[in-house]
């Protein structure tokens, strides 16, 4: 009590900053204070619990994983090629050069079934011909002229065949690599070289709806193959034969991953596995997984993502 009845108060402080405390006298007598002064001490109050600044704390976002699936379309040039064909080298230099300006952008697939070209000399070492070569080259379509290679299988006006001049290869190229992959393909290996044994998966993550049919092509080629070509009127005796194709684990025209009234849908992963044992005669470091999502009908064969890896990384 203090003289006159009113009471000591003890005041802390209702004007503040975060850091620095402001205090009003500590002692004064109530009861001096008039109506107007008691009408101020709830907006004091009310000053107290509004100076509080709130400071935000900076929470750094969870990192994520990395993600598997490249951010960018590969292009897939299949070449229609053969031992026999005297214009074929000069394509598959372009297509060598081509890797070399794009990177891992392309993946290469030399096709030996070109028709009257494919037949191997009788000095040849190797007979580069598959069945399954065959019937792919078959299924991509007719061949009117050499060198030719198919660009992702698309129809390029005025061609009515995927098979393009190679004249065009790099501004197609070009072009199908700025398309966004609509699929991603996650490729795996593994190689004992006790046994040979080679086991491959392959999973399938599609990054939007994708309506219709699509199929999984998953082969094999060898690169660095030296062997008999007839190029232009010679025929040379130790040519690099590059990007040939060797086997196919699939069906030559695509294992079927989704029906034309499914389609696939970026909740529906696709996993396949693949267990091949590698012939004792290729070279392993030089042998490459090629796996590929395409269209599967009649024109519309088109290649919408690709992936390569090497046996041996």
């Amino acid at each position: 009590m203090v003289e006159g009845g009113g009471f000591k108060v003890e005041v802390w402080p209702i004007i503040f900053s975060p850091f620095t405390l402001h205090p009003l006298p500590s002692t004064f007598n109530i009861n001096a204070l008039n109506m107007k002064h008691k009408l101020l001490l709830p907006l004091f109050a009310a000053t107290a619990v509004l100076s509080c600044k709130e400071v935000p704390i900076n929470i750094p976002a969870p990192a994520s994983g990395p993600d598997p699936c490249v951010s960018y379309r590969k292009v897939l040039i299949e070449e229609l090629t053969g031992v026999r064909c005297p214009n074929c080298p000069d394509g598959t230099a372009q297509l060598v050069a081509l890797g070399s300006q794009l990177g891992d952008t392309i993946v290469v697939v030399s096709i030996h079934a070109a028709p009257g070209y494919d037949l191997p000399y009788p000095e040849s070492q190797y007979d580069f011909r598959t069945a399954d070569g065959t019937a792919m080259a078959n299924f991509i379509g007719l061949a009117s002229f050499y060198p030719t290679a198919a660009i992702n299988r698309r129809i390029v006006p005025p061609e009515t065949e995927p098979y393009l001049p190679r004249s065009i290869w790099k501004g197609i190229a070009d072009e199908e690599k700025k398309e966004l992959p609509g699929v991603c393909i996650d490729l795996e290996t593994a190689f004992d070289a006790a046994n040979r044994s080679l086991n491959i998966s392959v999973t399938l993550t599609p990054r939007l709806n994708l309506s219709g049919e699509h199929r999984l092509t998953v082969l094999i080629t060898q690169d660095s193959i030296q062997d008999v070509q007839k190029k232009g009127l010679d025929k040379i005796p130790d040519y690099i034969h590059r990007h040939v194709l060797r086997d196919v684990l699939t069906a030559p025209t695509g294992d079927i991953v989704s029906s034309a009234d499914g389609g696939l849908s970026p909740l529906a992963t696709v996993e396949k596995t693949f267990s091949y044992t590698l012939p004792a005669g290729w070279n392993e470091k030089h042998c490459s997984i090629v796996a590929f999502v395409h269209h599967g009908t009649t024109p519309d064969k088109e290649v919408l993502q690709v992936e390569e890896k090497h046996v041996i990384e």
